[in-house]
């Protein structure tokens, strides 16, 4: 009889103990990335009365002595995205997880993408840990490699864009046949030298008339741009002739112009030589010379100032890149996620941090979108995957279990007093 009491006793505890998984899961119920648990249990076998005759007749007579909690292991299924107005936010959606740490040495894991830049411009989470991922970049490319060590995304404040020096330039332009002889138009387009400061390009072209229609143009720069110019007087850099087909094409010159060297500029850049983009790879022209007013539809050329930056974009494959004043979007860094064999053997560190055991087996480390891990969700977090209903109802399961040993106890001790009692 004694033994219902300890049966009993261990069901109230297996019950209480389940009681404190549900609370912990609803207690979680809007922590971003939050992964619900279960509880498993086992039975306890005490006794062994009796057993098989030797003949197989019978069977075994055993007296169990309650249950245990087995395990008590993380759900790991997706929980829904929601979207914020955090650009340093970011969600996963499929398998793998964070890696944040304070230093190379001390790793954990995590599903909540809270992240933000520290006042020495590390990206952390909300616990302070530094976030990990790939950080070198390809040189030829400018891409970044995601393979090798993993190191702390570092993004200062004072992150600049490199300028880009222009070699090459586009005007799309009709010069009008009709215009009498000596007529003349213009076209202006902003170019960067090594340093990115801006010059202006001014196209003069000059009405030759004629057949085939001929058009004489002077390319110039403030001279006050360039060594040896003279302040307030354009600098010829290039001379020539278009010349236009009777139906108003382009007829020479048959391939681009290059326009320089420049001199060296005043302000200490690099000589420029940019090519004048005449024909696409098509084989079409930017020039016409239709009957139709002298005008410049559109101009473009390939270089840039420096500039600063002014916001982050996180894309599905985890790449930080930044946009920056001059227009301007360069990657800066990429997110890494861990995958493991067996993410249920994760040990829970509290602060939604996980570190890694035997169990779990070693990370699999990676870009996101290779290998099977997930994709990034930028400006995005993951809530929790606890499903209140389902937790209500295993409350109310457990509950009712813990009553149900209650009783097993109580009616034990009735049945001792009631044994008790034969001797008075």
């Amino acid at each position: 009889m004694l033994t219902s009491f300890y049966s009993g006793l261990s069901g109230l505890s297996a019950y209480a103990s389940a009681l404190n998984v549900v609370g912990n899961n609803l207690a979680n119920i809007n922590t971003p990335g939050f992964k619900a648990s279960a509880i498993n249990f086992y039975d306890l076998v005490t006794r062994t009365f009796g057993g098989i005759a030797a003949n197989g007749a019978g069977n075994p007579m055993q007296i169990g002595l309650g249950s245990f909690p087995a395990d008590v292991s993380g759900i790991f299924s997706q929980g829904s995205i929601q979207v914020t107005q955090e650009g340093t936010n970011v969600a996963i959606e499929g398998n793998g997880f964070f890696i944040v740490g304070r230093d190379s040495s001390q790793r954990f894991y995590t599903r909540n993408g809270a992240f933000s830049f520290d006042d020495s411009g590390y990206l952390v989470d909300s616990n302070g840990y530094q976030v990990l991922g790939y950080t070198e970049k390809d040189p030829t490319t400018g891409e970044i490699i995601a393979s090798g060590a993993l190191n702390p995304i570092f993004l200062p404040a004072n992150t600049v864009s490199s300028p880009s020096v222009t070699t090459t330039f586009q005007t799309f332009m009709n010069l009008d046949n009709r215009d009498p002889a000596g007529t003349t138009a213009t076209s202006s387009v902003i170019v960067y030298d090594s340093k990115g400061a801006q010059h202006t390009l001014t196209t003069t072209y000059t009405h030759n008339a004629g057949l085939p229609d001929s058009w004489g143009y002077t390319i110039t720069i403030p001279g006050e741009d360039v060594v040896g110019g003279t302040p307030g007087t354009p600098y010829t850099l290039a001379t020539g002739t278009l010349t236009f087909n009777a139906d108003g094409s382009l007829n020479t010159p048959a391939a681009d112009v290059t326009v320089g060297p420049t001199p060296a500029f005043t302000n200490g850049a690099d000589p420029l030589t940019i090519n004048w983009d005449l024909w696409d790879d098509n084989g079409v022209a930017s020039m016409t010379g239709y009957p139709l007013p002298s005008g410049v539809s559109s101009t473009n050329q390939n270089g840039y100032p420096p500039g600063n930056l002014t916001s982050i974009i996180i894309n599905r494959e985890g790449v930080i890149q930044g946009v920056f004043s001059n227009g301007q979007v360069e990657p800066l860094a990429q997110l890494a996620l861990a995958t493991f064999n067996n993410p249920k053997g994760l040990l829970r560190m509290g602060l939604n941090t996980y570190s890694e055991t035997a169990a779990s087996g070693v990370p699999s480390l990676g870009a996101p979108e290779t290998a099977g891990r997930g994709s990034i969700n930028g400006g995005a977090l993951e809530s929790s995957n606890v499903d209140m209903a389902t937790e209500f109802v295993s409350m109310l399961q457990f509950e009712r279990g813990y009553q149900a040993n209650s009783r097993t106890i109580r009616t034990s001790d009735e049945m001792i007093q009631e044994a008790l009692s034969i001797k008075r």
